[in-house]
């Protein structure tokens, strides 16, 4: 269980309400899929190597996708590195975020696709990217080569 005002404190920033409705229907995966949903803690990109900071988690992979965002230059999408905040990573190295700009609702999905190394810019919120994703949508198609793509969505 989260627990939501520290964690939003510690972020400074307040998580999507569809986010928080995936955690407390899904957890922090689908566990018939390769596809880790991070939940978020009082450990941030900021605090994540502070010694006894447990390792792993919402902190250190949003700490990587910066890292990543930084090496790659990604010029086509408009953004600071310090908007982006990862809510997910899969089995080939990709990573899910979000572009933390605007209400909590309107954030993009950005995906840091690890075999090319390139950032794609989705124009709707997590569980709208994962629909899409998992019924083989057209408004995801840069996915279409993922496990993940039509796979369906099945409760624990």
């Amino acid at each position: 269980m989260v627990h939501w005002e520290a964690v939003q404190t510690a972020w400074k920033l307040v998580f999507p309400p569809d986010f928080k409705a995936f955690l407390a229907q899904y957890g922090d995966g689908l566990s018939d899929l390769d596809l880790s949903v991070l939940v978020p803690s009082t450990v941030t990109p900021d605090t994540c190597d502070e010694p006894g900071a447990p390792k792993g988690g919402m902190g250190f992979i949003t700490a990587d996708a910066r890292a990543m965002w930084m090496d790659t230059k990604p010029n086509d999408i408009d953004a600071a590195v310090g908007d982006l905040v990862a809510w997910g990573a899969d089995g080939s190295g990709d990573l899910y975020c979000w572009l933390t700009q605007g209400a909590p609702e309107d954030w993009p999905v950005v995906l840091f696709s690890h075999g090319d190394d390139t950032w794609t810019r989705f124009d709707c919120g997590m569980t709208q990217f994962l629909c899409r994703m998992l019924s083989a949508d057209g408004g995801a198609k840069a996915m279409q080569d993922s496990a993940l793509w039509g796979a369906g969505l099945h409760r624990r």
